[in-house]
């Protein structure tokens, strides 16, 4: 895919931002990213019984998460969509391992 004013590949999709976050630590296309989906991953979150400072603090890490392992994202695989809120879920769950854990020492 090329811009018609430069030569340069211009990410479209959400994979190719994330792809590009992992191949080159693209920051532009990881605050693309951030932008989308940190707000949908909160949501998400709360919609899963999460009170809004935790979903942001879980959101937060997710993203965190996703800026470290981009070099782990495969197109073919899944979608960025998928593979984000997969991190999140995955958050989520340990989220509430800590908060079990913690209530039952």
């Amino acid at each position: 895919r090329m811009s018609e004013k430069t030569t340069q590949a211009v990410p479209l999709t959400y994979d190719d931002l994330l792809v590009a976050v992992g191949k080159t630590r693209n920051k532009d296309a990881f605050i693309r990213l951030f932008e989308y989906y940190a707000p949908r991953v909160k949501s998400f979150l709360m919609k899963g019984g999460m009170s809004a400072d935790l979903a942001d603090e879980i959101a937060q890490e997710t993203m965190l998460t996703v800026w470290h392992r981009a070099d782990k994202f495969n197109p073919d695989r899944a979608g960025a969509s998928t593979w984000i809120f997969t991190i999140a879920r995955n958050k989520h769950i340990d989220a509430l391992r800590r908060k079990h854990w913690t209530l039952h020492e």
